[in-house]
């Protein structure tokens, strides 16, 4: 479930004050962070988005160069074949 994120906040988060505290967690890393700011979270959030992405890309980039090139035809001539 990539992207996916667990969101505690914890007693002291006053968001009129524009204090955040709590943590979080990426769900299917298990990684997990105590944050005491919106500012540790929102750094948080965007290393683990960079990182899946980045693994996404690496994926896609193997998948490209593993696809096997299609067969080229031969004519008939070249085969042997009347």
């Amino acid at each position: 479930m990539r992207g996916a994120f667990v969101v505690q906040l914890g007693p002291e988060t006053k968001p009129a004050e524009g204090r955040f505290e709590g943590w979080v967690q990426e769900v299917d890393s298990c990684t997990e962070l105590r944050f005491r700011s919106s500012e540790e979270l929102l750094k948080f959030l965007g290393q683990r988005f960079d990182l899946a992405k980045a693994s996404v890309d690496k994926t896609r980039a193997c998948n490209k160069s593993e696809q096997v090139s299609p067969r080229k035809k031969t004519s008939r001539k070249e085969r042997g074949s009347p």
